[in-house]
């Protein structure tokens, strides 16, 4: 018995030294203990685009920012033909006060794909052929790259709220010409100025819609007051978007819940909105300063030309602009004009439909692709003539 059961200890005790091992060099990093011709490769990868320096500090030091922890590092000197000394690579995240090796630029490479353990600033330094000694302590760097990969927060309120209670059961309804306010606040260590905007939309769905935009930058703090128009009330609500982007391409987005708006009987009616949407804090051009922009109510004949020779302000920072036009007071939208520049005429031709429903909008594109409302009419009317239907036979041709 007692040799059976030493027979079964001995194997559990072997394969508990076993899992007890430890590693011999746990501290080992291939990247800094890699001799340099490690690095030498038959090929080697670099970006379509470089990163670009956002600001400089010091002594002409460029500072980068990446929303990934990877990003490429472009050789100091272009490329390196002689492979001895090759460039190391060197990074500090304390403010150079310790560094540690990163690895080294292969004979011919232009570029280097640096991965960085944590945010934050990340000193960049590089030891070799052509540059320097170094001052210690402590060694500056040559560039100083900022990893953030968490976009700007942000809290946008409406007072009153579009909700009576905190389960969202019971909606607020909000009346025309009625006075909300907006409260807004972004908080990002690497805010991109002027990139704070607001948005509205009108309808049930606004993710699916075009968004108006105030066009202006808004602080990164701040109240305002907007007067609800009636065409929130007729095309089903209202919604407030705010966005932001840091420096380094993260873009943050607030929205409000929709707003459901009531017509007041006796409301006063706001102009067509501008380029601002709903907003009050902008003071747009008047009905007559809009060559060719419908009028409030005007009759336009169905495939007659016209000309518009006006766009708002804000059209300026997009190189795309489209003029669009619905009948059925923007359920669909077509376009009737892809082609406008920003000075000058546009010319474009009245959809043959018979409608009371009629709108224009101008819409910007951005480089993304998003579509932006810059301008919408009030609604119009636009009537088609329909052509004579001659009944019976067709009449011969004269004779001769």
């Amino acid at each position: 018995m007692r040799k059976t059961t030493l027979l079964w200890i001995l194997p559990v005790l072997w394969l508990s030294i076993g899992c007890t091992q430890q590693d011999e060099n746990p501290h080992w990093r291939p990247a800094a203990d890699y001799p340099g011709w490690a690095y030498d490769g038959p090929i080697y990868y670099r970006p379509s685009e470089d990163l670009q320096a956002k600001e400089t500090v010091g002594h002409g030091i460029g500072v980068y920012y990446s929303r990934s922890e990877y990003f490429f590092l472009r050789h100091p000197n272009g490329y390196q033909v002689i492979g001895e000394p090759r460039v190391a690579v060197w990074c500090s995240t304390d403010d150079g006060k310790n560094w540690a090796k990163s690895g080294y630029y292969g004979v011919e490479q232009t570029h280097f794909l640096f991965k960085a353990e944590k945010d934050g600033p990340h000193w960049i330094r590089f030891v070799g052929p052509g540059q320097g000694v170094a001052e210690v302590p402590p060694g500056m760097p040559h560039r100083i790259y900022i990893v953030d990969r968490r976009p700007p927060t942000i809290v946008l309120t409406v007072t009153p709220a579009p909700w009576k209670d905190d389960e969202k059961k019971e909606p607020y309804l909000y009346k025309t010409g009625e006075t909300v306010t907006l409260n807004w606040s972004v908080s990002d260590a690497n805010l991109q100025d002027g990139t704070v905007k607001m948005g509205t939309c009108f309808a049930k769905f606004p993710h699916n819609l075009v968004w108006s935009q105030f066009h202006q930058p808004l602080p990164p703090r701040g109240t305002m007051k907007v007067d609800i128009p009636p065409e929130a009330a007729g095309d089903g609500g209202l919604r407030f978007r705010m966005e932001a982007t840091d420096k380094a391409g993260n873009v943050g987005m607030a929205l409000t819940d929709v707003m459901q708006v009531r017509t007041v009987p006796g409301a006063a009616t706001r102009p067509a909105i501008g380029s601002a949407g709903v907003f009050e804090t902008v003071a747009e051009a008047g009905e007559e300063e809009k060559p060719g922009w419908p009028m409030p109510g005007a009759m336009l004949r169905g495939g007659t030309a016209r000309v518009l020779n006006w766009t708002p302000d804000s059209a300026r920072d997009y190189a795309q602009l489209e003029l669009q036009f619905t009948a059925n007071n923007g359920l669909t939208w077509r376009m009737i004009a892809g082609d406008m520049k920003v000075g000058e005429k546009v010319k474009w031709t009245v959809p043959s439909v018979t409608s009371k429903d009629c709108r224009l909008r101008i819409v910007g594109v951005s480089q993304t692709g998003e579509r932006i409302m810059l301008a919408m009419t009030q609604r119009f009317i636009v009537d088609t003539v329909v052509p004579d239907t001659e009944m019976g036979p067709e009449p011969m041709p004269p004779t001769k």
